[in-house]
């Protein structure tokens, strides 16, 4: 598994910037659509159910998101920080690293913002009755209250254990085996509320879309307010967010596993 993860993050650094940044802008949508997916999964649940029903139906429904890129071959910036043992393995120089991070991060923002955009332009947020824009906007203003220490620790755990899921596929042998590896953790990971940058950058510009976009009937119709969504408000949680995820999965998962089986001592 590690030689795989090594090689395989070295690949990935290696590919042409365009292929590079189309792979990421499909990753950046699918998160659009499995954020959705969950708010629209967990719709009207009130206190018909515990909430811990609740959180587990919406991460079931949330891991579409990474099932459709881990599977699918999409780029996610949240799981290239693995990318860190190809590195470490000296595989991958710190620029062609950089150059991959970022182009990605790029690349996820884009299909998300737009997905995003599209998806409330169809009005989905309009749904059971507004439900699921409630949902979105709930989403959204939690996240958006996050205190910096605090982003940055749910990013660290949110990274490592979605990059934990990432792991287990690469023993996976068949497609359902990779589905059956990836989803407990992406589930575990909504679940408890954890963060991942992709997340942030659908969430705070979908409350600011849904609330440039919504009708007054929509409004009317639910127990939220509108969200205001600056740049810097979203900054503010979105950098923390990303440098947690960079530690979680970069750190604790990608460069603890290079230690365990691929630094130089334990090969010779």
């Amino acid at each position: 598994m590690a030689k795989y993860a090594e090689r395989a993050g070295a690949e990935k650094a290696s590919q042409d910037g365009f292929s590079l940044l189309a792979l990421a802008g499909l990753a950046g949508a699918y998160i659009a659509f499995g954020a959705t997916f969950a708010a629209a999964a967990t719709a009207g649940f009130g206190g018909a159910l515990p909430i811990g029903v609740a959180k587990l139906a919406g991460g079931f429904a949330f891991s579409l998101a990474y099932v459709l890129a881990i599977v699918g071959g999409a780029e996610l910036f949240t799981t290239n920080v693995l990318m860190v043992m190809a590195w470490a393995h000296r595989r991958l120089s710190t620029g062609r690293l950089l150059r991959a991070w970022g182009i990605v991060f790029v690349g996820n923002f884009l299909g998300a913002v737009i997905t995003g955009g599209l998806l409330i332009l169809s009005g989905q947020h309009a749904q059971a009755g507004g439900a699921v824009g409630a949902a979105l906007l709930r989403a959204a203003a939690r996240i958006n209250e996050l205190g910096v220490a605090e982003a940055f620790l749910l990013g660290v755990l949110g990274n490592t254990l979605l990059c934990l899921g990432v792991w287990l596929t690469y023993s996976a042998r068949t497609t359902t085996d990779r589905i059956l590896a990836l989803t407990p953790p992406v589930a575990a990971f909504y679940a408890l509320g954890l963060e991942h940058a992709i997340a942030v950058m659908f969430y705070l510009p979908c409350a600011a879309i849904i609330g440039g976009l919504a009708d007054a009937g929509f409004w009317t119709g639910i127990a939220v307010a509108p969200l205001e969504v600056t740049v810097l408000g979203t900054l503010r949680v979105l950098l923390p967010v990303t440098a947690g995820n960079i530690f979680g999965g970069g750190i604790l998962v990608a460069l603890m596993y290079w230690f365990i089986y691929l630094r130089p001592e334990r090969q010779g």
